[in-house]
């Protein structure tokens, strides 16, 4: 077995915003909060935004996925999942990789923001839907996240690192309020290594073995055979 750690940095270049399950006074919506009380992107909007951009981009390369996040529009065949259930999970497979929360670096202050909620329909705002919603300051900010697993071989743990390592660098924008101008990205960056722990020496994968996966990816071959 190989064990995969990624070691992600979020560089936000604005104020970022996801509800959490707290209140606060003056907040209709308050931002996510760990349980020591700081200010993070939980696991769970980390792995959903890159899943839908690795999604996106093997599509653009006519790589066969699966369509989500229905069960029964996802790989039905276990024994030959596309490469973003293998990386991401599948309802019945669950994901090698567990994805912890985002922690921003330093101390980050907090506002609030009001908004005016808009109809689809009309274009126009609507009447008696002001609200206010908890952001972080403006940016830069840094979020540091870690995600780690098992692989069966060295050749998936590099494909899921290739596959991370490519959507990191696809995501423009993260969390809620995305289209007021919120959680927009100045870049991505990953850092990933092979059997990082007390057992083994420390082994980061070279940038030359994602790039050789991307192409791969990119001029249509089949991602299995990565």
């Amino acid at each position: 077995m190989e064990h995969l750690r990624l070691e992600l940095r979020l560089i936000l270049r604005t104020a970022f915003h996801t509800t959490g399950n707290r209140r606060r006074w003056g907040a209709d919506k308050a931002l996510a909060m760990s349980a020591d009380g700081r200010y993070v992107i939980p696991a769970t909007t980390l792995k959903g935004v890159l899943r839908d951009r690795a999604e996106a981009l093997l599509r653009v390369w006519g790589q066969p996925v699966c369509t989500g996040p229905m069960p029964e529009t996802m790989c039905a065949d276990l024994n030959s999942l596309c490469l973003a259930c293998q990386v991401f999970g599948h309802p019945q497979r669950p994901s090698p990789l567990r994805f912890q929360d985002g922690h921003f670096a330093g101390d980050v202050g907090t506002l609030i923001r009001s908004g005016v909620s808009i109809s689809r329909q009309r274009h126009a705002t609507l009447p008696h839907r002001l609200f206010f919603v908890e952001t972080t300051e403006p940016g830069p900010l840094t979020c540091l996240a870690i995600c780690e697993g098992y692989f069966p071989d060295r050749a998936a743990a590099y494909r899921a690192a290739a596959l991370v390592a490519l959507a990191v660098r696809w995501i423009s924008a993260i969390g809620g309020g995305r289209t007021r101008g919120l959680g927009w990205l100045e870049r991505g960056e990953v850092e990933p290594t092979l059997n990082d722990n007390r057992f083994y020496k420390r082994n980061p994968i070279p940038q030359a073995e994602l790039e050789a996966l991307w192409r791969t990816w990119s001029g249509g071959s089949n991602v299995a055979e990565g």
